[in-house]
């Protein structure tokens, strides 16, 4: 893509001395490389027009800018974001099938998962990271390089209007409902504006899959996973030993069982949903379990990790009731000294307090042996475990202290949310983080 195409589609005043092409698209200046171009936002602390000059310098063939400057290769437009997103929408079209994955937990694994299947058959395009907002969506379409039969792309949200926003900008053929929850629900008046608005990703779609749950909300063709009989992929079984996770799933009076490398009871859901794309997409399902076989998920969401005389289960990169009811289930399955780690969720608003001391009620139903906590709203889930479970509330630093005086073989699985930074710990334990 050349400048000049760049300033026809957004409608740019344009100063090119030099029609130059570009290499991908960039928000931060300090990311530049040569041909990149640059796009300024502005933020709650900084300005993006105020490096627009230093991208210039590192190499960029252009930048937009919303401020009428009189810079070389610079397109001035009235606002930087709605020109990349200008961009993302004419960009979209070089995708030919596009999947766009929602859900209170689950969206980043099947995205990484359904991912990791179809790059097996097709060279794919999907969401890098967690690039699932008004700026990641935008700015991940941008950056297509050439034509794709498939693309996935994640969509989060966290306040009403978000979904319906970003698949205005995408229009996906195929969406995807993991589940729906009370994550990020401090963003809605309530749990129906939450759940309203996830459901938003099926409007443009052709067809949807969906959770069981949801069955009676969506209106427009569907697929559905779940345990029951009525589902198109019916999830049988899902266990767990020392080697991963195992399930079993039917799929058109089919039984397949597959396994995977780390513990995480939920993937086996994940997993029905990659079953029934690619039923839906014409692909032989019968690869699937070969394939999973080989999938490791990213850091955070479930790896497993020896550190001494304790077995790690990082599930650190976030977490909400939903996520940490699959955390505690999958730790409470392993045979063995069972310890969890909890921090905070946050972004409960109102239903903060209710939801910590719902996990709290959880924790009681299982035999997980000890329960370390870190954070202010975690009071809640103590005040329920307090003297019918080993319980404390304590520092990182202390967590890791007590983790590292076990002389026993235990699990331990560590969970929070994400500003919590609860890989500190798993640093600690190796000895290279002190918090």
């Amino acid at each position: 893509m050349k400048l000049s195409q760049i300033a026809k589609i957004t409608k740019a005043k344009a100063n090119i001395k030099k029609d130059k092409f570009i290499k991908k698209f960039v928000i931060d200046s300090r990311q530049i490389q040569k041909d990149d171009f640059f796009v300024p936002l502005k933020g709650s602390k900084f300005d993006g027009h105020q490096f627009i000059e230093e991208a210039l310098k590192n190499g960029a063939s252009g930048s937009f800018s919303s401020k009428d400057i009189n810079l070389e290769n610079v397109l001035i437009v009235k606002d930087t974001l709605q020109a990349l997103t200008d961009v993302a929408k004419y960009k979209k079209n070089l995708i030919q099938t596009k999947i766009a994955i929602t859900g209170t937990a689950g969206k980043t694994t099947t995205k990484e998962l359904l991912s990791f299947a179809l790059s097996k058959f097709f060279d794919i395009y999907y969401t890098k990271g967690n690039y699932n907002n008004q700026i990641g969506l935008p700015l991940t379409l941008a950056n297509i390089d050439k034509e794709y039969k498939y693309g996935i792309f994640e969509l989060g949200a966290s306040k009403k209007g978000d979904i319906e926003y970003l698949s205005n900008i995408l229009e996906q053929d195929i969406a995807i409902i993991t589940n729906v929850g009370y994550g990020h629900i401090a963003g809605y008046k309530n749990f129906d504006e939450l759940l309203n608005e996830k459901l938003n990703i099926s409007k443009p779609a052709q067809i949807t899959i969906i959770n069981e749950n949801l069955k009676d909300y969506v209106n427009k063709k569907s697929l559905i996973f779940g345990y029951n009989d009525f589902c198109n992929v019916q999830i049988l079984e899902t266990n767990l030993n020392n080697d991963g996770t195992y399930g079993k799933v039917k799929l058109d009076n089919k039984i397949f069982e597959i396994h995977f490398p780390f513990f995480n009871l939920k993937i086996i859901e994940n997993a029905s949903i990659v079953f029934l794309i690619f039923k839906l997409l014409g692909l032989d399902i019968y690869k699937l379990p070969e394939i999973f076989k080989q999938f490791e998920p990213l850091k955070g969401r479930g790896n497993i990790e020896k550190i001494g005389n304790l077995t790690i289960i990082d599930d650190t990169y976030n977490a909400n009731p939903n996520s940490v009811k699959n955390a505690i289930q999958t730790l409470n399955k392993l045979q063995g000294e069972k310890i969890l780690v909890l921090g905070d969720m946050l972004e409960l608003g109102e239903f903060s307090k209710e939801k910590h001391k719902e996990i709290g009620e959880y924790i009681l139903k299982t035999t997980i042996n000890k329960v370390y906590l870190y954070g202010e709203e975690v009071k809640y889930m103590y005040e329920v475990l307090k003297d019918k479970k080993q319980v404390k509330i304590l520092e990182k630093e202390k967590i890791c202290e007590e983790l590292k005086n076990l002389n026993e073989n235990h699990f331990v699985l560590i969970k929070g949310s994400r500003s919590m930074k609860m890989e500190e710990i798993i640093e600690c334990l190796k000895g290279g983080f002190s918090p």
